[in-house]
């Protein structure tokens, strides 16, 4: 009869399929938690384009409200959120200035660019929230021992002997040296006669531990990493506000060039009309005998080169029309011809009044983007002083573990749990001048904030300034065109009857159609030429973001009255 002892399983019958299940029990309930745990830190979060948009909102909507007002709208449409990058081609009709502003700003990869910037400077906060969180993680291992080292050295053991030659009544040095000479220079370990002295037994190691750290002080490094973050993140907030400014007034420089294009059209199509009917008249003249071959050619030279400043004002059109299709983000850069633009509309009394460059310095100062992520930029390096001055302090943290450790298998059991909890404090005393370089980089980096905060003042300063001159030469310039075209628009009448009752000369006649033609093309670019120095205007101040934020928000800029 076979006897079991206590606690112990014999080789009886039943017996090794009762200790396989218990083995595979405990094998199991040690796995699932470390399978679990692997599986929640192998997973990365990670969201869609719209699931980004939506925390941007989130984060945006956190901001104060003067930096809220320099944004623009930023919902986008679902196709647009879902690709990614090209829009999809725009409806048939008729797209305004305005219609061209928004589609630019949801479908500019620009735009796109500086928002995963933002996305960037956002999860840099949580990086940085993340150092007043426990750190906890599961470790394990699992090693195979093949050889071990004698724990009783060979040195001593020889030293220590029976064999040793004896020592004669007075030693001299030789006999000295014969006596160590056989411990210390014997045969090596690696000559013909090694000696084997560690153990030849494998066997295996098995830990597996739960462990965590929680850093508890670090002389306010923490809350300097936090706030410089935060800091970053409204200046790159401000970027984003900045780009859709930047991106608004290149959509109107683009749209105007169109405009422009189609006025040297009417233009060149007008002063063809005139040759043509001016080249019918002479040739039925020369058929009278009243004009020479001479007249004929003329008008024939004239309808040619009308003709040719057709084609190139068709050209000019195209070009205009591929650049702000580039600059909406359609794809292939194609603004179909079934897309119409806006003609060139009369100025509007706002218009032609002249601006005060003192009052749109003050807004300007309030409202450029750029400014306030200059402002921002600068307060993130203050607190990187104080981040760089903290490593001057101690840090404490407490540490603990959880787990189990075993010999040969990794059959765990409660006599194999292991578990430990420290406090440590950590305050380097001396780092060979690395720390205190650090602070004078961190004093240098806000220094160059400061300058650059300054130039970036006297730079909206300097644009506003610069616009505000643009706005009145260009408002003088249209009204001098205006009067210009109506005398020359006077004298053509006068020439072209005195030519037909043969009281003034051909030369005459050409230039007076020539002053026509050259007082027109010179009005319109005048006339275009007020646009976009009131759209530089308008851009420079930072009026731009907060007009384009919403369409049923009333803009608190002064009345724009831009034409389009």
């Amino acid at each position: 009869m076979t006897e079991a002892l206590p606690g112990r399983c014999v080789k009886a019958k039943g017996c090794r399929g009762n200790e396989g299940e218990g083995m595979t029990a405990r094998r199991v309930g040690v796995l699932l938690p470390v399978i679990a745990l692997t599986i929640v830190g192998c997973e990365a979060p990670h969201g869609s384009i719209g699931e980004i948009l939506d925390r941007q909102a989130q984060a945006i909507s956190r901001l104060p409200e003067e930096d809220r007002a320099r944004l623009s709208d930023r919902r986008l449409p679902k196709d647009i959120a879902e690709a990614g990058a090209d829009t999809e081609p725009l409806p048939p009709g008729v797209l305004d200035l305005e219609g061209a502003r928004r589609v630019a700003l949801r479908g500019n990869p620009d735009i796109h660019a500086a928002e995963a910037r933002f996305e960037d400077a956002l999860a840099r906060i949580t990086e940085a929230r993340s150092f007043y969180l426990p750190d906890i993680s599961v470790t394990h291992s699992s090693n195979r021992i093949f050889q071990t080292p004698n724990r009783v050295t060979r040195l001593p053991g020889q030293i220590g002997g029976a064999n040793l030659p004896a020592l004669p009544a007075n030693p001299t040095i030789v006999d000295w040296f014969n006596v160590v000479r056989g411990p210390l220079f014997g045969t090596p370990p690696w000559g013909p006669t090694r000696i084997e002295t560690g153990s030849h037994k494998p066997f295996s190691e098995h830990s597996t531990a739960l462990a965590g750290q929680w850093l508890i002080f670090d002389s306010f490094v923490r809350e300097a990493r936090l706030l410089s973050a935060q800091h970053g993140s409204r200046a790159s907030a401000m970027a984003l506000a900045d780009v859709q400014r930047l991106i608004t007034e290149a959509v109107d420089l683009a749209y105007y060039q169109v405009q422009l294009g189609y006025e040297q059209l009417r233009i060149a199509q007008s002063d063809e009309q005139f040759g043509r009917e001016q080249l019918e008249l002479a040739r039925l003249n020369k058929e009278a005998g009243k004009i020479t071959e001479a007249d004929v050619l003329n008008f024939e030279v004239r309808v040619r080169a009308a003709q040719a400043n057709v084609v190139a004002a068709r050209g000019a059109i195209d070009t205009g029309r591929v650049l702000l299709a580039e600059l909406l983000g359609l794809p292939g850069a194609n603004l179909g011809d079934e897309i119409e633009l806006v003609p060139l509309q009369e100025e509007t009394e706002q218009e032609l009044t002249p601006p005060d460059a003192d009052e749109w310095i003050v807004e300007a100062m309030e409202l450029r983007p750029d400014l306030a992520s200059a402002g921002y930029i600068l307060a993130a390096r203050s607190e990187n002083i104080v981040m760089a001055k903290g490593q001057f302090g101690p840090e404490i943290g407490l540490q603990g573990t959880w787990g189990f450790e075993r010999l040969h298998n990794m059959r765990y059991g409660g006599e194999d749990q292991s578990s430990a909890m420290g406090v440590e404090m950590r305050w380097p005393l001396f780092t060979g001048g690395l720390r205190t370089s650090q602070v004078r980089r961190a004093h240098a980096q806000w220094w160059e904030a400061v300058e650059l905060l300054r130039q970036k003042r006297l730079q909206v300063s300097s644009e506003v300034r610069r616009a505000v001159v643009d706005v009145v030469n260009a408002q003088e310039q249209v009204e001098l065109q205006r009067l210009n075209l109506v005398s020359a628009t006077e004298n053509r009448r006068i020439v072209q009857t005195e030519y037909a009752a043969g009281k003034a000369s051909l030369v005459r006649l050409n230039e007076a159609q020539r002053d026509l033609i050259q007082t027109e093309a010179e009005l319109a670019t005048s006339r275009i030429r007020l646009r976009l120095a009131w759209s530089q205007l308008y851009s420079s101040a930072g009026y731009y973001v907060r007009e384009n934020a919403s369409e049923a928000d009333e803009p608190t800029a002064p009345e724009r009255g831009l034409s389009e």
